[in-house]
């Protein structure tokens, strides 16, 4: 190639020459927060086609569901309670030294819910009727392992 030649060769500006140095990166971090997604997606569909082989701990299932103590109680009292459930005022009357009113229990329940169904897909609580219950879910996972520690 000769100096004239090479001179007319065109320079391809860089994507931050191109979109400005601050719109670049924010199209990055927006392809890369869609790739991750796209991940968690993928994951969440193994984890429900896998689940009947998975094994929770209920150390693990404790720590993804609950907030603070308030939550582990809320717990301990539907696990006590059994497969009919537990009123959200009856279980308020059994909490209410921690300071909560009967109306967040059902909020705090349908929170431990939803952290677990965006987990695993499962569920902590159905409703039964009225009452609030333990899952077969949680029933077999949670009691298993505690039956396993105690023995």
């Amino acid at each position: 190639m000769t100096a004239k030649a090479a001179s007319n060769v065109k320079r391809r500006r860089s994507p931050e020459e191109k979109y400005g140095k601050y719109k670049w990166i924010k199209m990055l971090v927006r392809r890369n927060n869609e790739e991750i997604r796209e991940i968690k997606r993928m994951l969440r569909g193994l984890s429900r086609g896998l689940s009947h082989l998975m094994d929770f701990d209920s150390e693990y299932l404790v720590n993804m569901v609950c907030r603070d103590s308030r939550d582990e109680v809320i717990l301990d009292v539907l696990r006590t309670a059994g497969s009919d459930g537990l009123s959200p005022k009856e279980i308020h009357a059994k909490v209410r030294r921690y300071g909560l009113k009967y109306h967040h229990i059902t909020r705090r329940i349908k929170r431990m819910n939803k952290r677990m169904q965006n987990e695993i897909g499962e569920r902590v609580a159905d409703k039964v009727g009225r009452n609030w219950a333990l899952s077969r879910f949680m029933v077999h996972n949670w009691s298993a392992k505690t039956n396993e520690i105690k023995n």
